[in-house]
């Protein structure tokens, strides 16, 4: 089973997409740059456990049209709720990846009726001072542990940006704090982040374990902020038992 490329208007513009199974909706927001492809590890293992794995291609960045500068995460969570009117979506399951977490904490907040669960994956958008200059160290330190073919990957969806649209992205989403908004999230919660991740901030996951009232923390040994593509297997594994568990009845 492969995942398989689509198009759809969205915003009266064509907007790409990857899928993969049927079930249980899930939509991936993919992390700063990355496009679908870069989770092409988790179509097969979401699909052969019922679940149907829907990771677009956000604005700008892939087969995507979008602004030269970049999106906030308001503009991000805005995009994806057309995107799910425009395939019928009524209620998924949202899972956030890096700052891909940021719009989705958006969508639980603002539209609890479309969040039947959502997985924040090596999240971004904790408070405090100099957070890009903690977060450019953390993607250096990154670039160095992670395997040969996850940089390939990354650099592969690079190649279809540009540096003021990764740039002005990057700077949206430091100006989005994410914590006042935690306490709005009523849906389970799974925080999922590697043990070695050097972009996500534990101080972060521990607020965001404490002020989301249904959150659960899962931490990967070995992990690295790239948990979807240099660990599939375990973020596979987690993100599936938690869904699973989610859907099960009260």
């Amino acid at each position: 089973m492969t995942a398989r490329r689509r198009l759809i208007e969205v915003r009266g513009r064509t907007a790409s997409y990857r899928e993969a199974g049927s079930g249980i909706v899930a939509v991936m927001t993919a992390g700063l740059g990355l496009t679908s492809r870069f989770y092409e590890q988790s179509y097969d293992a979401f699909a052969g456990a019922g679940i149907h794995l829907i990771v677009p291609d956000l604005p700008g960045w892939g087969d995507t049209p979008g602004p030269r500068t970049g999106f906030a995460p308001a503009d991000t969570a805005a995009f994806l709720l057309d995107f799910a009117h425009a395939l019928h979506i009524s209620r998924a399951v949202w899972i956030g990846h890096s700052l891909g977490a940021q719009p989705v904490i958006h969508i639980a907040g603002r539209r609890p009726d479309i969040a039947h669960a959502i997985v924040l994956v090596g999240p971004t958008g904790g408070p405090g001072r100099f957070r890009l200059i903690r977060q450019a160290r953390g993607l250096a330190l990154e670039a160095v542990r992670v395997p040969v073919s996850v940089i390939g990957a990354v650099a592969r969806d690079y190649l279809t940006t540009s540096p003021a649209r990764y740039a002005g992205t990057w700077l949206r989403h430091s100006r989005d704090v994410a914590s006042d908004r935690l306490y709005r999230i009523q849906c389970p919660t799974l925080i999922l982040t590697g043990d070695e991740d050097a972009v996500c901030s534990p101080t972060f996951v521990e607020l965001l374990r404490h002020r989301i009232p249904l959150a659960e923390v899962e931490w990967v040994r070995g992990g690295s902020h790239a948990l979807p593509r240099a660990h599939a297997a375990e973020f596979n594994r987690a993100v599936i038992a938690f869904i699973h568990r989610s859907h099960l009845p009260a």
